[in-house]
């Protein structure tokens, strides 16, 4: 220091700041750490890790029910009773009621489940009800009335076509028990007699394709009778008057190539066409039903489609069936 305050008092004062830097420099040399050593600073951090590491597990309350289940042998049914006492106690209800929410839910989905069943319900009726009217089947299970009362239909001015589907229409609406019959009654209008029953002529110029033979026609008289009946199926009846047995029964006999193609959609509307067609030029075969005289027609199948026969000399029936024309013949015979 006496060193330092020689060189201000000379003015020399550069060199005393220099000198004066180099004594600071020494004394920084001697400055002491007085903290605690790097090895225990390291044995303590050791000690709280340990500490660290026993902390107990948060508790929750399902680890307590858990303890209490696995260590204390506690019930879940004993734990939710002593909820519900401790719900009680705070003067609420003693188990959790359902929100409004809930309740507004189970309503929504029970109306949608009435509703689904109800749209079921009227679906399947609406359906079985159409499926039914196609097939041409009874909608109800109960036995439908008889229809035995006589139907009219009315041929004027209708052509061949819609006079057969007239036909067929009203084997749709008849209903028989096994053995009834039922008249359908032939009309048909002019100018002169108005609305009348038809003659045989006006009857087969309506109905057949090809006129009917005029040795038949001028052989027959003016009376034409036409029935429904029912036996395994539906089929016609036509009665017929003769004037001349043996014309007749000629004019027949001569008409028989085409009678398959004239008769059976009057007296069999619901058979097929395509087959009808199988049976042009098919032959007849001699019969006997009850002791009287038959002619018979019957398909590939060996089922009779057409028959025909003279009860007496005066009364021509052709039928549709075996079992029609043998029906006629019974009453007309009064066999019982």
């Amino acid at each position: 220091m006496n060193m330092v305050a020689f060189l201000f008092t000379s003015g020399n004062i550069l060199s005393a700041m220099f000198l004066c830097w180099m004594y600071n420099r020494e004394d920084m040399k001697e400055i002491h750490y007085e903290g605690p050593p790097a090895e225990k600073e390291s044995e303590e951090w050791e000690k709280k890790k340990k500490v660290l590491g026993k902390l107990a597990t948060v508790r929750t309350f399902r680890a307590d029910v858990q303890e209490l289940i696995q260590e204390k042998k506690v019930t879940k049914t004993s734990i939710a009773l002593a909820e519900a006492g401790r719900r009680e106690a705070r003067g609420e209800t003693r188990f959790p009621s359902e929100s409004d929410d809930t309740h507004l839910g189970r309503i929504i989905f029970i109306l949608v489940l009435v509703l689904a069943f109800g749209l079921g319900v009227g679906g399947y009726a609406l359906f079985n009800t159409h499926l039914s009217s196609l097939l041409g089947k009874q909608s109800s299970t109960s036995t439908p009335t008889a229809t035995t009362e006589d139907l009219r239909v009315n041929l004027a001015n209708s052509p061949r076509e819609q006079a057969l589907a007239d036909i067929s229409i009203a084997f749709g609406k008849t209903y028989l028990p096994t053995g009834e019959r039922r008249t359908i009654i032939f009309l048909t209008t002019d100018e002169q007699q108005g609305e009348h029953r038809v003659t045989p002529i006006e009857f087969f110029s309506a109905l057949q394709e090809i006129p009917a033979p005029e040795a038949l026609t001028i052989s027959l008289d003016s009376t034409l009778t036409y029935q429904v009946y029912s036996s395994s199926t539906l089929s016609g009846i036509i009665v017929l008057r003769s004037r001349a047995y043996a014309n007749t029964f000629a004019a027949l006999l001569e008409w028989e190539p085409r009678m398959a193609n004239q008769f059976i959609p009057i007296l069999n509307p619901l058979y097929s066409k395509k087959r009808i067609k199988e049976l042009r030029n098919r032959p007849f075969k001699d019969g006997q039903i009850l002791g009287v005289a038959v002619r018979e027609l019957s398909d590939l199948d060996g089922i009779s489609v057409l028959a025909y026969g003279f009860i007496d000399k005066k009364t021509l029936i052709i039928a549709g069936t075996t079992d029609a024309l043998r029906a006629m013949i019974i009453e007309k015979q009064g066999i019982k």
